[in-house]
């Protein structure tokens, strides 16, 4: 018999600030994380805004960013579960940036020792879709019954010149847009151009559901299934046809006993570039027909997280589950293509969100998909 599978706490590190309730609060607010870019001799650059944190930096320069971050988020997640040292960690770390130390370590290593973890290591470098990936990973081992207990999730910190300038070069990112910058990303929208460099972190604590009641453990939402795929199509695009997408999202479904009519919102990937809005909406259309769900698109606020973007983005999906409400992502610019016809959520958001997709969908065609339900 399979067991259910339930998370009773969540961290996030985003352009909003430290914490989960501010990644919130901000999106519920229609404020945008992302900002013009400071940094000196920048002016005349293609490449004009990101959404760096500004809040919380390291406190020694050299730093490693991204594991600093992760550290944060998955402090946060486990205060709120309470959830012990007995549990193992499952995750995915950007590499350090320009200057920062950690060349040769191993981050989940580091994030372990430092929080007590004595359980499994587990890690994943899928690209984009890696903390989508590596919650997946949590979530089939503890409903196995290998584990009871596991924190998952990710962290990326790419908003720095080598990093824009990398992404620039393959053509992904929004150019321009310095006097209006939280317009830059426009998921599914009919002016979308590129996504926008974003940074921070994110974990879930996932446990064994009755262990979790045993214990007492508030029990924000359940993960009903997941998948994991791969295009193998190019480096940067995915298959125009979404054929894979649509078949790791099915899977996903499947793998929860979740019926397409019974979806009621999708956080989507939603990069905000031509080729991936193009074949995500292709996907949603074929894998729930006439009847689709609501989707919102979170990178037109936070930006791209990267290796971070699927944890981030899974707090706002269990979120949504736990306060009953799919919030807008859209911009005050944002008008709908029709070669992009998905259900956008607009206003002041909807409510009835029992059941809620997140898909990723990284470089290199690498697919993952989770299906969170309420508990």
């Amino acid at each position: 018999m399979r067991r259910r599978v339930v998370v009773t706490g969540v961290g996030a590190v985003t352009g909003y600030g430290v914490g989960w309730k501010k990644l919130w609060d901000g999106v519920l607010a229609g404020r945008s994380a992302v900002k013009t870019l400071d940094w000196e001799g920048w002016e005349g650059a293609p490449v004009q805004v990101a959404a760096q944190i500004v809040e919380e930096r390291p406190e020694k320069r050299d730093e490693w960013k991204s594991l600093y971050w992760a550290r944060l988020a998955l402090h946060e997640a486990m205060k709120m579960s309470g959830v012990g040292c007995g549990a193992g960690i499952s995750g995915a770390i950007g590499w350090p940036g320009p200057g920062e130390k950690g060349k040769g370590q191993d981050p989940l290593k580091i994030l372990a020792e430092k929080a007590e973890l004595e359980g499994e290591r587990v890690e994943s470098l899928a690209a984009c879709a890696a903390s989508t990936h590596a919650i997946a990973e949590a979530f089939w081992m503890i409903r196995a019954g290998e584990v009871d207990e596991m924190v998952a999730g990710g962290a990326d910190g790419r908003a720095h010149p080598g990093g824009v300038l990398g992404y620039d070069r393959l053509g992904a990112l929004a150019r321009g847009f310095r006097k209006k910058p939280e317009e830059a990303c426009q998921p599914f929208g009919l002016g979308r151009s590129g996504f926008v460099v974003g940074e921070g972190a994110g974990f879930l604590v996932l446990e064994e559901r009755e262990k979790a009641r045993a214990r007492g453990a508030s029990i924000l939402a359940e993960v009903r299934g997941a998948a994991v795929g791969c295009d193998a199509w190019r480096a940067t695009d995915p298959r125009e046809d979404a054929e894979e997408a649509v078949a790791c999202v099915k899977e996903c479904l499947h793998d929860g006993g979740i019926l397409e009519d019974e979806v009621d919102g999708v956080v989507a990937h939603g990069t905000g570039t031509v080729a991936n809005d193009r074949a995500e909406a292709k996907m949603l259309r074929e894998v729930f027909g006439q009847r689709s769900p609501w989707v919102i698109a979170p990178k037109s606020r936070i930006g791209h997280l990267s290796m971070a973007c699927g944890a981030v983005e899974s707090v706002l999906a269990v979120q949504s589950i736990a306060e009953d409400l799919l919030p807008s992502t859209l911009g005050k610019e944002w008008r709908a293509d029709p070669e992009c016809p998905v259900r956008a959520v607009k206003g002041e958001g909807i409510r009835g969100v029992k059941v809620v997709l997140k898909p990723s969908f990284g470089f290199g065609g690498q697919n993952g998909c989770l299906v969170f339900a309420q508990a």
